[in-house]
């Protein structure tokens, strides 16, 4: 998925570039709370205003939603019924079952996400820098 943005700071070899939400996200607000805007620091080379698009393979977009959300649903579940079988199905238990699941699965994956960071294929990374051209007003006059 390629997605163009504005680069909106530059520091040490970093571009920090910023989204507009596409309209057809507009009902959803999943993504940051409802925010039209989300920034990101990416490696490249570009100037404050100039466009950038930014590339992350579908694949990976698949693979690190099943991850986000697999995981910690996968912990909460086996969470729940693991108490169950230890509980005899008491709901209290299976909600503290539940929990302590949930928790584990998250501690896991904020454990493992540094590593998964590190990996190129994880991460999304600039293709394509798009000056802006000058305005009408700005050739020093």
């Amino acid at each position: 998925m390629r997605q163009p943005g504005e680069i909106t700071d530059k520091k040490n070899g970093m571009l920090e570039i910023t989204f507009c939400r596409p309209e057809a996200c507009a009902a959803c607000n999943a993504c940051e709370g409802g925010k039209r805007e989300h920034k990101i620091w990416i490696k490249g080379n570009g100037r404050v205003g100039d466009i950038a698009i930014v590339d992350m393979p579908d694949q990976m977009i698949v693979k690190a939603s099943a991850v986000a959300y697999g995981l910690p649903l996968a912990g909460l579940m086996a969470g729940m019924l693991i108490a169950s079988a230890i509980t005899g199905e008491n709901t209290w238990g299976m909600v503290i079952g539940a929990a302590l699941g949930l928790g584990i699965s998250m501690a896991i994956l904020k454990m493992t996400e540094k590593n998964r960071s590190a990996k190129p294929e994880w991460n999304p990374c600039v293709v394509d820098i798009m000056e802006r051209s000058p305005k009408t007003g700005d050739q020093g006059e």
